[in-house]
């Protein structure tokens, strides 16, 4: 999935939209650096960005958006 969507190396933003349990095991994958079963609702929005700190790669969660907050109700 991440060589698909060119992570990290696409220059600007990557959607990637998908379902269970592809998604949860990619998003913590980037965060752990292990493939687990991570759980996040349907229509949630995860923004992950990459940074180099100390000559190493890290993904950061920087938001994280269920369908519901999104709504706005």
């Amino acid at each position: 999935l991440l060589t698909a969507a060119g992570w990290p190396e696409a220059g600007g933003a990557v959607l990637v939209v998908g379902h269970q349990p592809t998604l949860g095991q990619t998003a913590s994958f980037l965060l752990t650096g292990k493939a687990a079963d991570l759980s996040f609702k349907k229509g949630a929005l995860w923004w992950i960005s990459t940074r180099e700190r100390g000559g190493v790669r890290q993904s950061v969660l920087k938001a994280s958006i269920t369908a519901e907050l999104a709504d706005g109700d």
